[in-house]
C-alpha cells in the first residue's frame, strides 16, 4: 500500500517573527523611546513574542526530525511551555490595545476578570486537546502538529477580534491614529490567521508568529518611537519639523499654537481629571475635521495644522478648535487657561525653527498674563518679526565673534547736570544697534539680547569702549565719571564681573571714573547673588546706581543694605508727585531719608523748566532729561564736560 511521505515543516516566517522582535529590541536599548504606561507591554510583548517563535520553532524541529529529536515528554513538555507563552504573549497584545484607552485603564481590574475567563477557556481547551492525543500525531517520518497550529492560531483570531470590538466600542476615547491603526491592522492579523489554518495542513508552512510580532514592532514604530502620542495622538517635534520641511514653498497652511496653563501639581484626582479633559480635548479636535493634523511640543504646547482648505473655512476650524478649549474651561474646577495664535504659513516661513519663532514670538506677549487669550496673527506682527529675527541673528553673530571693538554697536550717552556744581559732571553710556545702517533703540534688542543669551558681550562691549572715552578724554576734560547699565541677567551671574573687571584693567583709567547702574529688578530678581556681585565690584571702586527707583520692586530696608551710593528715581514717581500733593509728601520723605543716610539721589526724565525747578526745589543732587541734554554719540561729551 503506498503511503504519502511525511511532508517537513517550512518555519521560515517563524524565523523572521524572532529577527523582528530581536531588532526591535535592540533599537529600543539603544535609543531609549518614550516610557509611557503602555510602553511595558510593547517591551514585555517583544520577549514574549521572541520566546514564543523560540519554542515554536523548536517544535517544528522535533517535528521534521523525530528520530534525533523526539522524546515524548520533554516534547510534550515543550509544547505545553508554548501554549502558556502564546497566551502570555495574547495577554500583551490585548493589554496594550485596550491600555491605549485612559478609560480602560480607570476599568482594570474589569478587563483583567475578561482576560482570566478567556485564558481559563484557553486553558481548558488545551487541556482537552492534549489529553485527548488530539494535539499531535506520530507519523512516518515526522509528527504532524497541524492540529496545534490550528487551535492557537483560533485564539489569537478570538483575540484580534475581541481586540477589534472594544476599539469600535472605546472608539471616541482612542486617537484617530489609533483606531484606524486597530482597524487597518485587525483585518491583516485576522487574514494572517485565517491562512495560516487554511494552509499549514496542505504545506505545513508555519508563519503564525508574524502575527504577534507585527502588533508590537508597528507600536513601537508609530507610537514610541517619537512617532505619535499613543494617547493624545499626536505626532511630535521632529514630525511638525518634517511637515513644514516638506511644504516649504507649496501651497500655504494654517497653524494654531496653543499653549496652556494650569496648576504644576495637586491631588491625583485633579491630575486625572486633567488628562481626561485633555485627551477628550484631543478627540473633539480630531472630530472636527480630517483636515486638521495635531502634533504635541510638549505637556503645556501643542501644535495643530489644518491643511488644503481656503481661509473662510481655515477661520471656521480655529473657532472651533477654540470652542473646545471654553468648553474644557467652563467645565473644570481647577484654573485652566489656554493661548491660541493662528496664521498661515507661507513661502516667507520657509523652515521649522522661522515658523515656531514667529509663533513662540507672538506667545511671548502672553506668557505672564493670568488669563486666556485668542489671537490671528497679522502682516504688522511679520513685520515686527523679520525685524526680530535679524536682530537675533546679529547679536548672536556679535555674541559668537567676541570682539569688543565691534562697530555694529554704538555707545551714546546723555549728560547729567549736577546741581551743586552748575554743570555737567557725570553721564550715562546708551546703547545703540547697527542694523545695516538703521540705528535701534535698546528697549528693542536689550529684551531680545537676554533671551538669547547674548547681554553680557554687550556689556563687555559697552564698558571696552567707555574706557577708552574716558582714557582720551581723562587728559583734557573735567569730569567725574561714565555709568554703564548692568542688565538683570547678567548680575545673576556669579562670575559676572571677572570680565568687566579684566576690561578695566586693560586701560590706564582711575576705577572710580567707571559707574554702573542696576535696576531694581536686578537686585531682587535673585538677591544673594546680586548682592555678592555687588560688594565686589564697590570693593573695587566702582560706584554703584540704583536705577528706575520707584517702580515698585524695592523695600528700602533692603536698599540700605546694598552697596549701593546714587539711588537713581524713576520718572514716573516725578510725574505723579508734580500732580498728587500726597506723592509730594512722599517723594519728600524719601530724598530726606536717604540723604540722611549717606546717598546721592538722582531723578530722570526731566524734560521742561517747571520740572527742573521743582527737582532742584525737593534736593535733588543731579538731573538728567532732555531738558539738560539729549542722549547722542558719546564722542559729543567734549560739548558738555569742561576742559581743565
Amino acid at each position: 500500500m503506498y503511503t504519502k511521505p511525511f511532508l517537513l515543516y517550512n518555519y521560515v516566517g517563524e524565523y523572521a517573527s524572532v529577527l523582528f522582535a530581536v531588532l526591535i529590541l535592540m533599537v529600543i536599548f539603544y535609543s531609549k523611546p518614550r516610557n509611557t504606561y503602555v510602553f511595558r507591554y510593547v517591551f514585555a510583548g517583544l520577549i514574549s513574542s521572541a520566546i514564543s517563535s523560540v519554542l515554536q520553532i523548536s517544535i517544528l524541529v522535533a517535528a521534521n526530525n523525530p528520530e534525533r529529536y523526539y522524546n515524548k515528554y520533554l516534547f510534550m513538555g515543550q509544547v505545553v511551555l508554548f501554549l502558556i507563552s502564546y497566551n502570555i504573549t495574547l495577554y500583551f497584545v490585548f493589554s496594550y490595545v485596550n491600555m491605549l484607552s485612559l478609560i480602560r485603564r480607570s476599568q482594570r481590574k474589569e478587563f483583567l476578570s475578561m482576560y482570566a475567563v478567556l485564558s481559563v477557556v484557553y486553558v481548558t481547551g488545551a487541556l482537552f486537546e492534549i489529553f485527548s492525543g488530539k494535539i499531535c500525531r506520530m507519523e512516518e517520518g515526522g509528527i504532524d502538529v497541524t492540529h496545534l497550529i490550528r487551535y492557537y492560531s483560533c485564539a489569537g483570531i478570538v483575540c484580534a477580534v475581541i481586540c477589534f470590538i472594544t476599539t469600535v466600542i472605546n472608539r471616541n476615547n482612542l486617537s484617530r491614529i489609533v483606531w484606524t491603526t486597530v482597524y487597518a491592522v485587525v483585518p491583516i492579523e485576522i487574514a494572517l490567521l485565517t491562512a495560516q489554518i487554511l494552509v499549514v495542513e496542505r504545506t505545513h508552512v508555519v508563519f503564525a508568529g508574524l502575527s504577534y510580532a507585527i502588533v508590537f514592532v508597528l507600536a513601537h514604530l508609530l507610537f514610541h518611537a517619537e512617532t505619535y502620542d499613543e494617547v493624545s495622538g499626536c505626532q511630535g517635534q521632529s514630525a511638525l519639523d518634517e511637515y513644514i520641511t516638506r511644504h516649504s514653498g507649496g501651497k500655504p497652511y494654517y497653524l494654531i499654537y496653543v499653549f496652556f496653563s494650569f496648576p504644576a501639581a495637586g491631588t491625583v484626582e485633579d491630575n486625572v481629571k486633567m488628562g481626561m479633559k485633555g485627551i477628550s480635548a484631543c478627540r473633539a479636535i480630531e472630530s472636527i475635521s480630517r483636515k486638521i493634523i495635531m502634533f504635541q511640543m510638549s505637556s503645556e504646547r501643542f501644535v495643530d495644522i489644518i491643511e488644503n482648505c481656503e481661509e473662510k473655512e481655515a477661520r471656521n476650524y480655529v473657532n472651533e478648535i477654540r470652542g473646545v478649549f471654553d468648553n474644557v474651561k467652563s467645565d473644570i474646577d481647577l484654573p485652566f487657561n489656554y493661548v491660541l495664535i493662528a496664521g498661515k504659513v507661507d513661502g516667507e516661513l520657509d523652515s521649522p525653527i522661522l515658523v515656531r519663532q514667529f509663533f513662540e514670538f507672538i506667545a511671548a506677549r502672553y506668557t505672564d498674563q493670568n488669563s486666556s487669550h485668542y489671537y490671528v496673527a497679522t502682516e504688522e506682527d511679520r513685520e515686527q518679526f523679520r525685524t526680530f529675527f535679524e536682530i537675533s541673528n546679529t547679536l548672536k553673530e556679535i555674541r559668537n565673534e567676541q570682539n569688543y571693538d565691534d562697530r555694529r554697536i554704538m555707545v551714546y550717552a546723555q549728560p547729567i547736570y549736577s546741581v551743586e556744581a552748575g554743570a555737567f559732571r557725570v553721564a550715562e553710556a546708551l546703547m545703540r544697534l547697527d542694523l545695516n545702517g538703521k540705528v535701534i533703540s535698546p528697549d528693542k534688542f536689550i529684551p531680545i539680547a537676554e533671551q538669547t543669551g547674548c547681554i553680557h558681550v554687550l556689556s563687555c562691549i559697552i564698558l571696552n569702549k567707555v574706557c577708552r572715552t574716558i582714557e582720551s578724554l581723562s587728559a583734557e576734560y573735567d569730569f567725574d565719571a561714565i555709568s554703564i547699565n548692568i542688565s538683570s541677567k547678567e548680575l545673576s551671574d556669579e562670575k559676572m564681573y571677572q570680565d568687566l573687571l579684566d576690561i578695566i584693567e586693560k586701560y590706564d583709567i582711575d576705577v572710580s571714573r567707571i559707574r554702573m547702574e542696576i535696576t531694581e529688578t536686578a537686585m531682587f530678581e535673585n538677591y544673594e547673588i546680586a548682592n555678592r556681585n555687588m560688594e565686589i565690584l564697590n570693593k573695587e571702586g566702582i560706584q554703584l546706581y540704583l536705577d528706575d527707583f520707584g517702580t515698585g520692586y524695592s523695600s528700602l530696608e533692603r536698599v540700605m543694605d546694598c552697596p549701593i551710593k546714587t539711588i537713581k528715581f524713576d520718572k514716573s514717581i516725578l510725574y505723579k508727585s508734580l500732580d498728587d500733593n500726597r506723592m509730594d509728601d512722599i517723594l519728600t520723605y524719601m530724598i530726606d531719608v536717604f540723604k540722611k543716610n549717606g546717598f546721592i539721589t538722582l531723578v530722570e526724565g526731566v524734560e521742561d523748566e517747571s520740572q527742573s525747578r521743582y527737582s532742584m526745589d525737593r534736593g535733588f543732587d543731579f538731573i538728567q532729561g532732555y531738558h539738560y541734554a539729549k542722549p547722542g554719540p558719546i564722542e559729543d561729551l567734549t560739548k558738555y564736560f569742561s576742559h581743565k
